[in-house]
């Protein structure tokens, strides 16, 4: 693969010397070879990759043709059929190399976006200055214009994105010879637009030839490389933070377009709508899905959080600060209903302390694990099951038929707790001291938990099981 890789490299080399000092006649030929040598490269690693990862590759392959055939075509003299194919395979092209990206950088995809954005600006500004003018006094079409300025804003997305992946994954050497190939590209098309003032196949200038090959030969050098498979798995992870420092970038960035369009005017010189429009419709959607990924985040951050300070790390069952705010709204509804419903018990294992002695805390956390789990299941709607503290559970319940419900509640709890558990290659049996009290109206949680727990005790002496109080 090295040598490979060493040949192709001076084969795209001379075929793009020999394209600046053959004649003007031949040199569609040469480009057209330059495009043809990168298919067979494409064809391997495509051969070499999963079915769910070939997307990017795909698309380079269908774009690379699509030049491939447009170029070809020059002689013919069918120049609508040329253009056509031509911007179909730059914009394949461009979307391989987004997919491409994505994948690699899911882990960042915040910081795909900034970057992105910030190119598109970049670019944006450049269209502003000379750029923007030098077509308007070429004379090209608005059609063109449209055209040239979407192409530079979308290269410059993906060249952007492309350097934030590079910047967070540099030992990834492909990612390198890609970039460099994206640098290129995005030289030809500015080259071009200053020159020409519109994207067009091969043929115009030679230089701009020249680079356009260099482009597609990293692509080929890309695909050759022995690391090239490290490109479908996804990225390092990037950690990623809504600031107000970002949400400013974000809307500097959103008001670019219209600004420089201003400042344009006040110059005296030619209003650019082809930059406030495509402008437009780049930036904005980007700066709308990062703003959008970034409250996602934040809310979902909330929600972990505010699961953390309400459940039992370990078990993952309510805590205790969790059950006296359930048993809260459990009373109060009781008082506003005017009939006693509440049912509480109060559990602990027997037996815990002799599992957590011989056979190790490790052991004894995964029992109140399987014990929660094994508890937890076949509860009724409504139902709470928390985690008080140690080997310490309660289970709540609002039902008006309270001596039924108490009774349920204490047989599945023993039912669950009838079977052995497998712990360290072992059958371990516990039990459990249960203490029931059965709310009359007039209670409050303090002391139901008092009375349910006290109950318990009362259980645990007498070694009945079970204490009603």
């Amino acid at each position: 693969m090295r040598n490979g890789r060493r040949w192709f490299a001076v084969a795209v080399g001379a075929v793009a010397t020999a394209h600046l000092f053959v004649p003007a006649g031949l040199r569609i030929y040469s480009y057209v070879l330059s495009i043809a040598m990168v298919l067979p490269c494409l064809v391997y690693v495509l051969r070499g990759t999963e079915r769910g990862s070939r997307l990017p590759w795909w698309l380079l392959l269908f774009g690379m043709t699509s030049l491939s055939l447009g170029n070809a075509l020059v002689p013919s003299g069918a120049p609508a059929v040329v253009q056509v194919l031509v911007n179909a395979g730059h914009a394949l092209m461009l979307a391989g190399a987004a997919a491409l990206v994505l994948r690699r950088g899911s882990g960042d995809v915040g910081g795909l976006l900034d970057a992105a954005v910030l190119a598109v600006a970049l670019a944006g500004m450049l269209w502003t200055s000379p750029l923007g003018h030098r077509v308007h006094q070429l004379g090209s079409p608005v059609s063109d214009q449209l055209a040239m300025l979407a192409s530079t804003m979308l290269l410059s997305a993906v060249l952007g994105a492309m350097s934030r992946l590079w910047f967070t994954d540099r030992g990834l050497r492909p990612l390198r010879v890609f970039l460099l190939g994206l640098v290129a590209g995005l030289a030809a098309t500015v080259l071009e637009a200053w020159m020409f003032g519109t994207v067009s196949a091969a043929g115009r200038d030679r230089v701009v030839d020249a680079l356009c090959m260099v482009s597609y030969g990293m692509v080929g050098l890309t695909v050759l490389d022995p690391a090239v498979w490290e490109l479908n798995r996804p990225g390092p992870v990037a950690v990623d933070h809504l600031s107000s420092r970002r949400l400013l970038f974000h809307s500097m960035i959103m008001g670019s377009g219209p600004v420089m369009v201003g400042i344009s005017l006040m110059a005296g010189a030619p209003t650019n709508g082809a930059l406030l429009a495509v402008g437009s419709l780049l930036v904005t959607p980007l700066v709308m899905v990062r703003v959008g990924r970034l409250a996602a985040q934040r809310a979902r951050a909330e929600v972990e959080l505010r699961h953390r300070a309400t459940h039992d790390m370990l078990t993952g069952l309510p805590n205790r600060a969790e059950l006296l705010d359930r048993l809260g709204g459990a009373l109060a509804r009781e008082r506003a209903g005017g009939r006693p419903a509440v049912v509480l018990l109060f559990c602990d294992l027997n037996g815990f302390k002799q599992v957590n002695d011989r056979l190790g805390h490790v052991a004894g956390d995964q029992l109140l694990t399987e014990v929660g789990v094994r508890v937890r299941a076949g509860l009724r709607h409504g139902d709470t099951l928390a985690r008080y503290g140690g080997d310490e559970f309660l289970l709540l319940c609002e039902d008006h038929d309270q001596t039924a419900a108490a009774k349920r509640l204490t047989e599945h709890v023993q039912q669950g707790l009838a079977r052995p558990f497998e712990l360290a290659g072992e059958q371990v049996t516990v039990g459990s001291s249960i203490g029931q009290v059965i709310s009359d109206g007039t209670l409050d949680a303090d002391e139901l938990i008092s009375r349910a727990d006290a109950a318990m005790y009362r259980a645990k002496q007498t070694l009945r099981g079970l204490a009603v109080s």
